[in-house]
């Protein structure tokens, strides 16, 4: 009995480090994904993609959606994204608090990442509200 309770203390700090690790991952995953398909959206292909040509490729997008449509429905990708990043800040620093070495450091690390890919969704989300201008403020 004694030995199953001390492989519980050796196991549980690990398993007790890897869950909030992995739903980190899983949220900055989808927050990643979130913001790259947003910038598929907006960008990919145009060339230099002035603010004209972006609402001219939204308005192209269907027959049923006007460019207006569509800068919502990507504003509010973006602000599950933020959710997302959110979350996936919570659990990193969860995984900060209770992992050790090189968990720790990764953590760490996932978290600064994490800051560039808040920074970026952020500069999307202020393009985006920019483009609701040529929709009468929004």
């Amino acid at each position: 009995m004694r030995f199953l309770i001390a492989c519980l203390f050796f196991v549980s700090p690990a398993l007790a480090c890897e869950a909030p690790f992995r739903a980190g991952l899983a949220a900055f995953a989808e927050a990643d994904a979130t913001l790259s398909a947003t910038e598929e959206s907006l960008y990919r292909g145009l060339g230099w993609a002035s603010r004209g040509a972006v609402v001219e490729r939204l308005e192209a997008r269907s027959a049923r959606t006007t460019a207006c449509d569509e800068v919502g429905a990507l504003q509010r990708d973006l602000a599950r994204a933020r959710r997302w990043v959110s979350e996936a800040e919570t659990r990193f620093r969860l995984a900060q608090a209770l992992c050790v070495g090189e968990n720790r450091v990764r953590a760490a690390r996932n978290l600064e990442a994490l800051g560039d890919t808040a920074d970026a969704i952020a500069r999307q989300a202020a393009y985006l509200a920019s483009l609701t201008e040529r929709c009468g403020g929004g």
